[in-house]
């Protein structure tokens, strides 16, 4: 199934970590694999990146939260991507990009390569 839009959300981390780690508020994308803006534990300004960055959200927990900042959100189509079912039930979102396909698999994090880029490849 193709996905015609990435929606973002803003979700606060919730992770416990060992020391006085603070969380913030992330603005990611629908499978939190890119972020767009955040804000600071002790702020309330929203600050945005010039491009979307990468985010490693492996053994984090967020929540999702309600925009109180009146931050435009904006809906625009980015790369095409796809949704593939992985074998053991998991969906994973193939898109697009300059560089090629690429996969929110853990696999394709470590190898840059997964079959799940193969089935929309065909």
């Amino acid at each position: 199934m193709r996905i015609e839009r990435t929606v973002m959300q803003f979700y606060q981390e919730t992770t416990q970590w060992n020391d006085t780690v603070k969380n913030h508020i992330y603005l990611l994308s629908a499978d939190k694999s890119k972020m767009f803006a955040y804000v600071k534990a002790d702020s309330n300004s929203v600050f945005t990146f010039k491009n979307p960055i990468r985010i490693d959200t492996r053994g984090r927990r967020f929540v999702a939260v309600k925009n109180k900042w009146n931050y435009k959100i904006q809906t625009q189509k980015l790369n095409p991507q796809w949704q593939i079912k992985g074998s053991k039930g998991d969906v994973y979102i193939i898109e697009q990009t300059d560089a090629g396909l690429t996969c929110t698999c853990t696999g394709f994090k470590f190898r840059y390569n997964c079959k799940h880029i193969k089935q929309v490849d065909k």
